[in-house]
């Protein structure tokens, strides 16, 4: 079953924690709002064989650039935004 999980707090805050150490291998992680300041924190130890993305209009918002991030991550927009949550068998907000 794939579950995607919808971040949106930054990262020193106790529930990015909490959902990083909810997730596992297949599950698909989106970083909106705040999260995506995440991007630009290198200590961060990202779980294997999560899929990573983060909504394009939220990190040009804080002028986080995804493309140069240090880890793979998919920056989509809000169509793609909606299939994630389509096609995803449950949707976790964090």
């Amino acid at each position: 079953m794939t579950c995607l999980h919808i971040l949106n707090k930054a990262p020193n805050l106790p529930r990015f924690a909490a959902c990083l150490a909810d997730l596992e291998a297949g599950d698909q992680l989106l970083l909106t709002e705040n999260a995506v300041l995440s991007i630009l924190d290198n200590g961060i130890c990202w779980p294997h064989g999560v899929t990573l993305c983060a909504l394009k209009p939220d990190a040009e918002a804080r002028g986080v650039a995804v493309e140069n991030a240090a880890i793979q991550i998919d920056s989509i927009d809000f169509r793609e935004f909606v299939n994630l949550t389509l096609n995803a068998d449950k949707v976790v907000c964090w």
